[in-house]
């Protein structure tokens, strides 16, 4: 059975395209297991679900996270893990307190972070 993952991901830079369009930096991270996801290294994994924060503060993750579940129920699907993406864990103001939020709701162990594409300062 693969493990699940789900990516909970900030909204403002999925809204503005400041991320990779379509979560791909996420999804190439996973598939070379990269980034967070090496320790998948010799696993069999899938992505179930991306969903967004809901805006600062990010209040809104859990309810997503409870719709995504019922969604997967239909489908006699769960998560396994939940990943919080790397524009959470690097650029997100509000990062702790949604983490906090996240992990006193999952129910599932909530790691930090997706990719490590991020470059470390805007100009060398």
């Amino acid at each position: 059975m693969p493990v699940r993952i789900a990516i909970v991901a900030c909204k403002k830079t999925r809204e503005k395209d400041l991320c990779s369009i379509g979560d791909a930096k996420c999804l190439v991270a996973l598939m070379k297991r990269e980034g967070e996801f090496e320790r998948y290294k010799d696993k069999d994994v899938s992505i179930v679900g991306i969903i967004d924060c809901g805006g600062c503060h990010g209040e809104r993750a859990p309810a997503a996270l409870g719709i995504l579940k019922l969604h997967l129920s239909a489908l006699k699907e769960t998560v396994d893990i939940i990943h919080a993406g790397t524009c959470v864990t690097k650029l997100c103001r509000h990062k702790d307190e949604l983490m906090d939020f996240i992990k006193q709701k999952a129910g599932v162990e909530v790691i930090d972070g997706t990719h490590n594409y991020v470059a470390p300062k805007i100009f060398p």
